[in-house]
């Protein structure tokens, strides 16, 4: 008897070609994944980065305004605030400054620091009119430290962010 040979199939089984499509897609299913958890840190480093630039930017206006400052009052809902050494909330500060007027008579003007909740903003308001020193807000917080030193911790938060730090104000008036 004679030994019959079949003939050599070219190409591939159907289950190389599964196996080929599943280990493609696993690989592409860890890429995406590595993709989108990069782009997720990379939106949390700038959202990081946004509300630190905003807090100093807060810094600076709160300590200018406040630092040459006389008769600061703290409230919250409208209920004025005694200091102590511990952390109180705050929604609005009232005080006021020395302003000069050119023939030399100082001219004493009463402004307004208050935190809009609502929409997560802190603005200054004098003169009738109110401008936007800070966004990302939540909370606002203010501490004695001595006679004429006082801290004020704001919160802020933008996309489940959180940042925290504290102001040191020392009045010089």
């Amino acid at each position: 008897m004679k030994n019959k040979t079949f003939p050599k199939k070219e190409g591939y089984l159907m289950v190389e070609i599964f196996c080929a499509i599943s280990i493609s897609l696993i690989v592409m299913n860890i890429v995406t994944i590595m993709l989108k958890d990069s782009n997720n840190l990379v939106n949390q480093t700038d959202n990081r980065i946004e509300i630190m630039e905003q807090f100093s930017e807060m810094k600076s206006t709160i300590k200018r305004e406040l630092r040459n400052s006389n008769n600061i009052k703290f409230y919250y809902k409208g209920n004025s605030i005694f200091l102590d050494n511990k952390f109180e909330r705050i929604d609005k500060i009232r005080f006021s400054q020395f302003e000069d007027v050119k023939n030399g008579n100082p001219v004493i003007i009463n402004r307004e620091m208050f935190l809009s909740r609502d929409k997560n903003k802190i603005f200054i308001y004098y003169n009738g009119g109110s401008f936007e020193i800070g966004n990302y807000v939540v909370d606002m917080e203010v501490r004695k430290e001595s006679k004429d030193n006082f801290s004020i911790k704001l919160k802020l938060n933008k996309n489940n962010n959180n940042f925290s730090d504290i102001i040191n104000i020392r009045t010089r008036n």
